[in-house]
């Protein structure tokens, strides 16, 4: 590479940058170029021309990585391509996206949560660390390009992954006795299906045609309160996203099957259609960049940037409200996911609607709760009511639903009563 060339160590520069810091003319620039070969990344044309310096991260044998996008018919296409930069960014081509590490979509969809946590372990050959926590962006490239094959969205990256995509087949289940086999697995360490995010045990699977999740609890033995509240919390979950439907509101549908051993949630998943096709989808976290902001505030502020519709911002304040008169006390960004469409956004369905105020403590107790009913922010204030007349309707069907343990049912009841006053 050409010496001078070296002035793009510290990252992207555009031409006229370039020519400056190196105080050389237009042509001389270009025979520069051409001299330093193809380490020299062009990005744009014209006077928007950037330039970037090509580098491989560490593990990974290639600088570039093919993207593809599956459609909802099952199809793929070509979305162009990844390339890696020195001061670790990269460029998506021919677009010309630059990004200070990995694009938003596709650190979005890295593995996370408890299936995320197995990834490591269920392919060790790629050498990734043990905790999720200690991935950089190469080790989350490592793993997207070579075994990404079934992550959430649409996009798959890489050619191994895409191969691995073109020779794979859905996991069908004939029926849902297999349920608490998979359900083993999944707690031994090998959980099948996707890598979709969320901490509670779960896992993938194709049934009936319809790709759904499963989140699973065990029952344990008699008086055992912590494994009762797990499932207490599955049941609750499909009542309030019914409720949030029954508002007008899209959810998941979700389904409980309940088993002598354990208690499942199915809960059917938007960003997959059909056996094969797929659905782009991008997380709240990643539409928004404030991570403290909440749901409301988050909403407000993509209407007023023209991302999200009136209505759509409308119903993610509600979502908000529900929540936390619900006892959801886990609204964090990634359970708010849209549906990508040029530089809008459309809300997806809602789903992960818990009461999680109730769910046990880190170290595994079933601690007494108290619900004390919330008050309006500024951003809910103009949906608070209706919200506040479905949740009390959510803890009205929860006291008298009698898939739920006594305790559960009499804390529902209480909290339905406190809203009424």
């Amino acid at each position: 590479m050409n010496a001078k060339m070296t002035e793009l160590s510290g990252g992207v520069l555009h031409s006229a940058e370039l020519r400056q810091r190196l105080g050389v003319s237009p042509a001389t620039l270009m025979r520069g170029l051409r001299e330093a070969g193809p380490d020299v990344v062009r990005i744009g044309r014209g006077r928007a021309t950037r330039y970037g310096l090509r580098q491989s991260w560490p593990t990974l044998d290639a600088s570039r990585f093919p993207l593809f996008r599956v459609t909802e018919d099952g199809t793929a296409r070509s979305a162009g391509e990844l390339v890696t930069l020195v001061a670790r960014q990269t460029a998506w081509m021919p677009s010309g996206t630059v990004s200070n590490g990995l694009p938003t979509e596709l650190a979005d969809a890295r593995p996370s949560g408890f299936l995320g946590q197995h990834f490591g372990a269920m392919h060790a050959d790629l050498r990734l660390p043990a905790r999720l926590t200690d991935w950089s962006d190469h080790h989350v490239l490592l793993a997207m390009s070579r075994r990404g094959e079934d992550l959430p969205g649409n996009l798959i990256v890489g050619d191994e992954s895409f191969a691995r995509w073109q020779a794979r087949d859905a996991l069908v289940v004939k029926t849902r006795d297999d349920y608490a086999k998979l359900a083993e697995a999944t707690i031994a360490g090998h959980p099948p299906g996707s890598s979709a995010g969320g901490e509670r045990p779960k896992f993938g699977v194709l049934v009936d045609g319809r790709h759904v999740l499963v989140k699973f609890a065990a029952r344990g033995g008699p008086g055992d309160v912590v494994a009762r509240r797990w499932c207490d919390l599955l049941v609750l979950e499909a009542l309030a996203l019914s409720v949030v439907s029954s508002h007008g509101m899209s959810a998941a549908h979700t389904n409980i099957f309940e088993t002598p051993t354990h208690c499942f949630l199915e809960s059917e998943r938007f960003d997959r259609v059909g056996p094969r096709g797929r659905v782009a989808v991008l997380s709240l976290a990643a539409a928004h960049d404030d991570p403290a902001d909440s749901w409301a505030r988050a909403a407000v502020q993509l209407r007023d940037a023209g991302r999200l519709t009136r209505e759509d911002a409308r119903r993610l304040r509600w979502l908000d409200g529900f929540g936390a008169l619900i006892a959801n006390t886990d609204r964090h960004q990634h359970n708010v996911v849209f549906f990508a469409e040029g530089s809008g956004l459309r809300l997806a369905p809602a789903f992960d609607q818990v009461s999680m105020l109730y769910a046990p403590s880190a170290d595994g107790q079933a601690l007494p709760r108290s619900f004390t009913s919330p008050h309006p922010t500024a951003d809910t204030l103009d949906v608070w009511d209706d919200a506040r007349m479905a949740a009390r309707e959510f803890w009205q069907r929860a006291s008298d639903d009698d898939r739920l343990s006594d305790h559960m049912r009499s804390s529902c009841a209480a909290n339905a009563r406190s809203l009424a006053e």
